[in-house]
């Protein structure tokens, strides 16, 4: 379980980093600022819940809700923070 939650906060710190490229590059104009900072503070908290334990278990069926809400307003629909999160969410129904 160990190595599983060390590769989870692995691709949450990569969704992280991607997601504050993203701000710093597209400010102050990006009209999805309030979204891009919704997202980075629920990977922050998702982060914590994992690191202290209290990170509820997929059980292979549940989601976190991460690829559904960046798909909503990220362009294009093949971009890098897409793809972070969508590892995320799969990494997260097959070992969590």
């Amino acid at each position: 379980m160990q190595n599983n939650t060390e590769e989870f906060i692995k691709l949450l710190d990569k969704a992280l980093q991607i997601a504050e490229q993203t701000r710093k590059d597209k400010q102050p104009e990006f009209k999805h600022s309030e979204r891009l900072n919704n997202l980075i503070s629920a990977l922050e908290s998702i982060k914590n819940k994992t690191l202290i334990g209290k990170l509820e278990a997929s059980g292979g069926i549940s989601t976190l809700g991460l690829s559904r809400e960046v798909a909503d307003w990220i362009e294009p629909l093949d971009s890098p923070l897409l793809k972070a999160v969508g590892k995320i969410e799969e990494y997260y129904q097959k070992y969590l």
